[in-house]
């Protein structure tokens, strides 16, 4: 029996990649960290403002950099890109220790701030930008082409534009409210990642969900109204249900963000390397 138990944690959760029983575990774990423990901990969490998430904008980008390095074996991640060894550094439970890592240098900011009177966030980005640009070093020193770069920022840009003219077409003014757009924007560059990756260069969808739209249409440019039948809506209720939750409200929107823009910079990177 034990052995049964260990043979199934280590099929489905410990072998990298995404499949059917993770992808529920980690969607009820993030919502149980969201919903429950989260707001439980907002007392030790600055308030969650336009300098809060700018602060950990470079956390994300070398979180989401890192995962592509280390397949790689790019500088410092040499000698890591075989399993187990990249076990904390491939998907998902990188995201464990982006969590782990962002946090301590939050707190460490914050003690910083309290005894030096240094802003928190200045310390936070300060530190998350020396991560990435090391990363963004080995990115731009092993570029293969910037052709993928150009296709995603053009697809990005028509999308973007076809976003901005429905929020004034179909009177969308809740995308307006705390800048919600921007969760939507984060969103549509990871689906304009996706299409250009699967359609132009043949890449492989991980996720559960999304690959069975891709493969059952035959083409990525499904995820352009996947996005939006999903995030549009959620960004609305969310606003509806927590209007005077501002703590609960826009932490939600910031995990949003996070989910949007993380794969977004890694299916980036990825098209960039190969």
């Amino acid at each position: 029996m034990f052995d049964l138990l260990a043979d199934f944690f280590y099929r489905y959760y410990v072998v990298p990649g995404y499949n059917i029983v993770n992808t529920l575990t980690y969607g009820l774990f993030l919502g149980v960290t969201v919903f429950y423990l989260i707001p439980r901990m907002k007392c030790f969490i600055p308030r969650i403002d336009l300098n809060f998430v700018l602060s950990l904008v470079p956390f994300i980008l070398y979180g989401a950099s890192t995962r592509e390095l280390v397949d790689h074996g790019f500088g410092l991640y040499a000698g890591h890109s075989v399993y187990p060894q990249n076990f904390y550094l491939v998907s998902p439970w990188i995201y464990f220790t982006m969590f782990f890592l962002t946090s301590s240098c939050l707190v460490f900011s914050l003690l910083l701030q309290r005894r030096f009177k240094v802003p928190y966030h200045k310390v936070m980005f300060s530190l998350g930008s020396l991560l990435f640009l090391y990363n963004l070093y080995l990115i731009l020193s092993n570029v293969k082409s910037f052709e993928p770069l150009v296709l995603i920022l053009v697809s990005f840009a028509v999308v973007s534009g076809l976003l901005f003219l429905s929020m004034k077409l179909f009177r969308l003014g809740f995308l307006w409210h705390e800048r919600n757009y921007m969760v939507a924007l984060a969103h549509l560059l990871d689906a304009s990642t996706t299409f250009v990756g699967i359609d132009f260069y043949h890449n492989v969808e991980q996720h559960v969900v999304p690959n069975y739209f891709i493969g059952m249409l035959n083409t990525a440019a499904v995820m352009f109204p996947l996005k939006a039948l999903v995030v549009l809506p959620a960004l609305y209720l969310v606003d509806k249900e927590m209007k005077n939750d501002e703590f609960g409200r826009r932490f939600i929107k910031l995990v949003i963000i996070i989910i949007g823009l993380g794969p977004a910079i890694r299916n980036t990177v990825l098209m960039l390397l190969s």
